[in-house]
């Protein structure tokens, strides 16, 4: 199944990439080739911790590959303030009263954080193909909850 990114993720998740794989890949080849060079590699704590991260690296490097390689891009709309889709900025009210702003994104960009809800969250679900104006009822542990669509950008 494609992953849906955003330009900007994709360039993000590219980035991520030949850093891993051009500066961060050699570091590490270089930590593993000391730490072979200290001898007895059984009882080695910075072999061991060198590999360890080539494992986590090597790991990433395939999973942005596979990533980057099944992306679709979503464009960017020039319909300001038409239906929420991935990669709209979207200007909501809680039902505290309190203004709230999101970016819907692909899964990959998700920072809950920083205000980036993939469109695969609850909350992301609740806001794609709405409008504004349009009211939105999201069940959460503690009980349902309702959000407002003030802007979509």
């Amino acid at each position: 199944m494609a992953e849906k990114l955003t330009k900007e993720g994709f360039n993000k998740l590219t980035a991520e990439l030949e850093e891993l794989e051009q500066k961060e890949r050699p570091k590490v080849a270089k930590r593993l080739e000391e730490a072979i060079a200290q001898g007895d590699l059984s009882e080695n704590a910075a072999y061991e911790e060198a590999k360890e991260q080539q494992s986590r690296m090597e790991g990433r490097i395939s999973e942005i590959k596979r990533i980057l390689n099944d992306a679709e891009i979503i464009e960017e709309s020039a319909q300001k303030g038409s239906a929420v889709r991935i990669g709209s900025a979207i200007k909501v009210k809680s039902p505290d009263g309190a203004e709230k702003s999101f970016t819907i994104t692909g899964r990959e960009e998700a920072d809950p954080a920083e205000g980036k809800l993939s469109y695969d969250s609850p909350l992301g679900r609740a806001f794609m193909s709405r409008k504004k104006d349009d009211e939105v009822e999201i069940e959460i542990p503690s009980g349902k909850r309702k959000y407002k669509i003030l802007e979509v950008n």
